[in-house]
């Protein structure tokens, strides 16, 4: 049986390599990036961010089909740290090219003599080193609490302190073993919080134009071409498993508003789908408002990014405790999944807004306030204008968080309040041709709404420059 430090160091493992590896890779592709034109680093930058969108359960899925038959735990903690890889390494590239190093710096090293790889290592990395950190961190804790792709890829081979909870606790009814995980899931957060803390990071704007001499990275200009074919290739075949899977692509569509063969669901794909929407909207009036209010406050807070940490399946499990003592009006009904969701989707968006906000000049906060804006004209008339990219995209972050979040719901959300990851899920782990086409049919079109919000976001910057 595996040990509760066993399971500790494994989940530690799985996050610190994904972090590392994707920063790695992520560094030198932003670089390329930074250098390129702005139509090619919008298409580039904006394939790259898709797979950070999505859910990690849905990773998994589109990886499970290529995972061999018979694997031992470290080749699983391998595709586990490789789906991983695949879903951030977009991200830390995007931080990494909106905080490149203004032209005029690099300009004047140059003249000093400098060369590339001085100006590279001494004057670039290190002032573009405390966003990569923070960016890495929020990777780091993704990485510690993506039970649905654990759940996936794993196929009960690595156990991590997230799966083990959801074993203790639904499986075996041991809640006092679960809480004790769940323990340790929070403590290796505060270890990662700890480590961030003391090495400086801070959180970076994930979008910008900075205007920059930097020659770009031809290595960078490989690894994206590497990473954007893995990602084609991956999505690709979820597209071409949804058309010949089961029946066809037609029919995997239209059985989407069933419930799986012999069925296995509670309620149709459709159903469950409408139950996530429903869930989003709360969930994004509650963490959104929370996030602004936070994002403008002088100091960074790591409170309010310490939930994104806490593993939603320590939410759930917590909550599900808890239920008895909650008032009437929360306990038992659907609202109590969107409240816990959104208690880990205030990070994520505080995490693209804090930036955002404190880069608007107090001169122009100063003189609103000078003539009366306040409270919500302050936001409609003054700083929502102004930093509505950011806003777009962490309403959109917030959104498709809220769609594919898989472990607080595997808790909460029972019966007909089942949500659309829980029936995707219960479809590929159920055998039978027709139910794994409906999977991949509902996985074509959660990829395809994130494809979309990506261009509406990428649509939202050309607007606004052509506004100016």
């Amino acid at each position: 049986m595996t040990t509760n430090l066993e399971l500790f160091a494994t989940t530690a493992l799985i996050a610190l390599f994904s972090s590392v590896v994707a920063t790695i890779l992520g560094y030198p592709i932003g670089n390329w990036l930074a250098g390129t034109g702005r139509r090619t680093r919008q298409l580039v930058s904006s394939f790259l961010l898709v797979p950070f969108l999505l859910p990690p359960f849905l990773i998994g899925i589109t990886l499970l089909p290529l995972q061999p038959n018979t694997f031992n735990s470290i080749t699983g903690i391998l595709w586990i740290i490789g789906a991983h890889v695949l879903m951030n390494a977009g991200f830390m590239a995007r931080v990494v090219s909106a905080n490149q190093i203004p032209a005029d710096q690099l300009e004047a090293a140059s003249l000093d003599g400098a060369s590339s790889v001085r100006k590279r290592f001494a004057i670039e990395l290190p002032q573009q080193l405390a966003g990569m950190l923070s960016a890495g961190l929020l990777v780091a804790l993704y990485s510690a609490t993506s039970y649905g792709l654990v759940l996936t890829l794993g196929a009960g081979k690595v156990d991590t302190l997230e799966t083990e909870i959801a074993t203790a606790a639904l499986r075996d009814l041991d809640l006092n073993f679960a809480l004790t995980l769940a323990l340790l899931q929070t403590a290796l957060t505060l270890c990662f919080f700890y480590l961030a803390r003391s090495i400086g990071a801070e959180p970076a704007p994930l979008f910008g134009e900075q205007e920059t001499a930097s020659n770009g990275s031809k290595l960078g200009g490989l690894l994206a071409a590497l990473l954007l074919a893995a990602i084609v290739i991956v999505f690709a075949g979820v597209f071409v498993r949804a058309i010949t899977y089961g029946p066809g692509l037609v029919e995997n569509f239209a059985n989407l508003a069933g419930r799986g063969g012999r069925e296995i669901l509670n309620i149709s794909v459709a159903e469950a789908a409408l139950n996530s929407l429903r869930n989003l909207i709360v969930a994004a009036l509650i963490a959104l408002p929370i996030a602004w209010f936070a994002a403008g406050r002088k100091r960074t807070s790591y409170l309010v990014l310490l939930p994104i940490g806490i593993s939603p399946v320590v939410f759930g499990l917590v909550f599900l405790v808890l239920s008895g003592y909650l008032p009437s009006a929360l306990s038992g009904t659907w609202l109590l999944v969107p409240v816990v969701q959104s208690l880990f989707l205030i990070p994520l968006s505080y995490q693209v807004l804090r930036p955002a906000r404190q880069s608007v000049s107090m001169e122009i906060i100063d003189a609103a306030q000078l003539d009366g804006a306040f409270g919500w004209r302050m936001f409609s008339e003054v700083e929502g204008p102004l930093i509505r990219k950011p806003l777009s995209v962490a309403a959109a972050f917030v959104a498709l968080g809220s769609l594919g979040e898989f472990g607080a719901a595997s808790f909460l959300a029972l019966g007909s309040q089942a949500t659309l990851p829980l029936v995707m899920f219960r479809l590929i782990s159920r055998p039978g041709a027709e139910n794994l086409g409906m999977a991949m049919a509902a996985a074509s079109l959660f990829i395809a709404v994130a494809l979309v919000v990506v261009w509406v976001i990428s649509l939202e910057g050309r607007t606004q420059r052509q506004a100016r």
